[in-house]
C-alpha cells in the first residue's frame, strides 16, 4: 500500500516537474492515510507541492486560495466617486478648533451638527431643553411625538437611567418624562453634571433599519472604521466589520457585503431592501471626515437609521483633542495628497493641473497611451507593447503615496479630466534612491510638459528626503537626455549597453560623495 502511494506521488511530481506550464498550475494534495501516506507527503513537500492530511484541510486551503484571488481582483477594479459628494473642511476645522479653545473634549447630536451636515450626512433635526417646561415648548413647535434623551458627559450609557424617553405625544407626557429624567439621575448620578435634554422629532423608524457606525483609533493602524448594527452592548470584535479610511466606493461597497456575509448587518425583507450603494456613499463621507480632521478622535453614530435610500443618524457622539504633528501619518493607508496639486501655464497660454494620479484616472490614462506614438512608448518602455491590461493600468494609477508618487499634468474636458503627461518616480525599500520615468502626448510636446513635471517630481522627491534620482533612457532620445542635462543629471552614454543613465543628487551631501 505504501510503496503504491509512494509511486503514484513520484508520478504525479515527475508529471508537474515536466510539464511546460508546470511552474504555473495550483497543484494541490491529500494523500489520504496518517502512517501509509506518510512517506508520500513528504516526497510532496520535498518537491515544493502543498499537501494536507485530509480532504477538508486541502478544501479549506483551496478556499483560502479563491478568497485571496477575489480580494486581490475586487481591490484592483477601477473605483469610482459619486460627483455629490460634499466637503466643507474648512468650516468643520473652524468648528473644532473653536470647540477645542472652549475646553470641549466631546460633542453631542446638536454640536456634531453642523460638522456631519458639512460632508453631507444627515442628522436629525435636534433642540436643547434646559428644563422640562423648555422641554414642552419645543415639542409644541415642533410637533408631536418627540423624543428626549438625556444630555450628561458623565453618564456614557443613558439607559443606565432610562435617560431617552420616545413618542411622547402630549405636552403632559413630556413634561412627566422630562422630570423623570431629572429625578433618576439625581438618584442614581447624585455628582453627574446634566446639560439639559435633547429633543427630536420621532423619525419614522417602520421598516427601517438601525445600524452603528463607529470610528476608533488603534495605536497601530490609526482610524478604524467600524459597521455593525445598533445595541447598547458594543462588542466591535463580534458585532462588527473594520475598514481603514480611506474608502471609495468599492471598498465601502466591499464592507458591507462583508457585513452582510458574517451576519453582522441582518437581512432585511424584499419589500425595504438595503440601499447598498447609499451606505457606501455615507460610509465614504464618514471616511472623508476623518481623513480630514485629525483632531477627531472617536465618532459614534448610534443608531444610523436605514430607510430606503435615506440614512439619518439619529444620536452622535463625537471625541475631540487638539492634534499636532504629520496628519497624514496617522493613516496607516496614506491618503490623497491634495497639497501637491498646482495649476502650471503652458507654453501656448493654456492652464494644466499638476496632481498626483488618482484611481478613478485609469480611463482617461488609457486613453492618453492611446495618443502616444510607439516610438515615445518604445523610448519609455524599452519595447513594444501592443496593449495594456487593466491590471497594467491599475499598477500605474492604484500606488502607495508613501513609495511612489506618479503626477499627471491634466487639462480639464467637460466632466473629466484629459491627461496631458505623466511623470512617475518609485522608491526603494529604504527610501533612498528612486527610479524616474516622464512622458508626454506625442502631439503636444513643444509645451514645456515634459520640463515642468519632472521639475515638479524632482521637488517633490527632494523634499521628501530621497538621496537621489534615477533613470534610463536611449541614446536615440535626444529630447531626454537634452532636458537631463538641463535639469543638472549626470549623464553616462553606454553605448555597448544602448542606454543613456540618468543620475541627479537631491542633497548636498550626496554631492559631495
Amino acid at each position: 500500500m505504501r510503496l503504491r502511494l509512494v509511486l503514484k506521488a513520484l508520478g504525479l511530481i515527475d508529471a508537474v516537474r515536466n510539464h511546460p506550464r508546470g511552474k504555473y498550475v495550483t497543484v494541490l494534495t491529500n494523500w489520504c492515510g496518517e502512517f501509509s501516506s506518510q512517506e508520500a507527503r513528504r516526497l510532496f513537500s520535498e518537491a515544493g507541492l502543498p499537501t494536507y492530511r485530509t480532504p477538508e484541510g486541502t478544501i479549506t486551503a483551496f478556499m483560502h486560495m479563491v478568497e485571496y484571488r477575489r480580494n486581490q481582483k475586487q481591490l484592483r477594479e477601477t473605483p469610482a466617486l459619486p460627483g455629490n459628494l460634499t466637503a466643507n473642511a474648512v468650516d468643520v476645522h473652524r468648528l473644532l478648533q473653536q470647540a477645542i479653545e472652549e475646553g470641549a473634549t466631546s460633542l453631542d447630536t446638536h454640536e456634531v451638527q453642523p460638522v456631519l451636515g458639512s460632508y453631507g450626512m444627515q442628522t436629525l433635526p435636534t433642540w436643547i431643553a434646559s428644563d422640562s417646561a423648555e422641554a414642552v415648548h419645543i415639542a409644541e413647535q415642533i410637533g408631536y411625538p418627540v423624543a428626549l434623551k438625556l444630555r450628561s458627559p458623565d453618564i456614557p450609557h443613558k439607559s443606565d437611567v432610562q435617560g431617552v424617553m420616545l413618542y411622547l405625544r402630549t405636552a403632559a407626557e413630556v413634561q412627566q418624562a422630562a422630570d423623570a429624567i431629572f429625578d433618576r439621575v439625581k438618584m442614581a448620578w447624585p455628582q453627574a453634571r446634566i446639560h439639559g435634554l435633547l429633543v427630536q422629532s420621532m423619525a419614522n423608524r417602520a421598516g427601517a433599519q438601525e445600524l452603528r457606525v463607529v470610528v476608533e483609533h488603534d495605536p497601530v493602524f490609526g482610524p478604524l472604521i467600524m459597521l455593525g448594527e445598533g445595541g447598547v452592548d458594543w462588542r466591535p470584535e463580534e458585532q462588527a466589520v473594520v475598514a481603514l479610511p480611506p474608502l471609495n466606493m468599492n471598498l465601502a461597497r466591499y464592507l458591507i457585503i462583508q457585513a452582510i456575509k458574517s451576519k453582522k448587518i441582518r437581512g432585511r425583507s424584499a419589500l425595504r431592501p438595503l440601499d447598498i450603494a447609499g451606505l457606501s456613499q455615507f460610509l465614504v463621507q464618514v471616511s472623508n471626515l476623518i481623513v480630514d480632521c485629525a483632531e477627531i478622535q472617536r465618532l459614534d453614530i448610534h443608531p444610523l437609521l436605514a430607510s430606503g435610500n435615506e440614512f439619518i443618524a439619529l444620536d452622535v457622539t463625537l471625541d475631540i483633542a487638539p492634534f499636532t504633528g504629520d496628519r497624514e501619518s496617522r493613516l496607516a493607508i496614506r491618503p490623497y495628497p491634495l497639497h501637491l496639486e498646482e495649476w502650471v501655464e503652458m507654453k501656448n497660454g493654456e492652464r494644466a493641473l499638476f496632481r498626483p494620479i488618482l484611481p478613478e484616472d485609469e480611463p482617461q490614462l488609457r486613453t492618453f497611451i492611446s495618443q502616444v506614438t510607439k516610438e515615445d512608448l518604445y523610448y519609455r518602455y524599452f519595447s513594444e507593447i501592443n496593449e495594456f491590461t487593466h491590471d497594467d493600468l491599475a499598477n500605474m494609477t492604484q500606488i502607495d503615496y508613501d513609495r511612489e508618487m506618479a503626477f499627471v499634468a491634466v487639462r480639464r474636458s467637460g466632466q473629466s479630466d484629459e491627461i496631458l503627461g505623466v511623470t512617475r518616480a518609485i522608491s526603494d525599500p529604504d527610501n533612498i534612491d528612486a527610479e524616474f520615468a516622464v512622458l508626454v502626448r506625442s502631439d503636444l510636446k513643444g509645451l514645456g510638459l515634459g520640463r515642468r513635471l519632472l521639475e515638479k517630481l524632482i521637488s517633490y522627491t527632494r523634499d521628501h528626503g530621497l538621496l537621489r534620482l534615477n533613470g534610463i533612457t536611449m541614446p536615440n532620445n535626444r529630447g531626454m537626455v537634452t532636458l537631463a542635462r538641463k535639469l543638472g543629471f549626470d549623464v553616462d552614454v553606454q553605448l555597448d549597453e544602448g542606454i543613456v543613465a540618468l543620475s541627479l543628487p537631491l542633497t548636498s551631501a550626496d554631492k559631495q560623495e
